[in-house]
């Protein structure tokens, strides 16, 4: 009789310890996935919060979020799409090659692209382009905003010289905001 009720409790341990670890795994991914939807409310922000050159596209003309990989902050940022930034909708792209990023209006590096941060002031030097992303050293090389986690925060820091050099105006407030600002 012992045998009998023992094997069944060591399927309810085996079925309780599988449980537990299904859960454990479904907050970790709840919680990355609030993150890439943080870090996507973020780059809806800093659209709002950038004036692009006057002359560079029509006034209603769409605004390009481009990306290099094919799913940027778990699916996140192609939720912007069709949403409105004054008077223009914005169209997510993505899978953008480097030698079509000179024709967005914002270029969001990922995790998964930190083998084209190199690659970002040889396309883009100069260009009208609001570079973002989420890579480590991110602004040091170039970028114009880079987002980070700190104390289970997402903070940013701001390369304002890459966006002056670039015609590219961005917020006080937003400046305000920063981690830090390179000059």
């Amino acid at each position: 009789m012992p045998l009998t009720l023992s094997m069944p409790l060591r399927c309810w341990r085996a079925a309780g310890l599988a449980l537990l670890l299904l859960l454990s795994g479904q907050g970790a991914w709840a919680q990355q996935a609030s993150e890439a939807a943080v870090k996507a409310g973020f780059v809806f922000n800093f659209i709002k919060f950038t004036q692009w050159p006057v002359g560079r596209e029509g006034a209603n003309a769409p605004l390009r979020l481009c990306v290099p990989s094919p799913q940027p902050l778990e699916g996140q940022l192609s939720l912007l799409s069709g949403r409105s930034v004054g008077s223009r909708v914005i169209d997510v792209r993505t899978s953008v090659a480097p030698g079509e990023w000179r024709q967005c209006d914002v270029l969001f590096l990922g995790e998964n692209d930190a083998d084209r941060l190199p690659t970002l002031q040889l396309r883009l030097a100069n260009a009208p382009v609001l570079t973002l992303g989420d890579l480590p050293g991110f602004v040091e090389a170039g970028g114009m905003i880079g987002l980070r986690v700190e104390a289970s925060r997402v903070r940013f820091d701001v390369n304002l010289n890459s966006a002056q050099l670039s015609g590219l105006v961005l917020s006080s407030q937003m400046l305000k905001l920063a981690g830090k600002v390179l000059q």
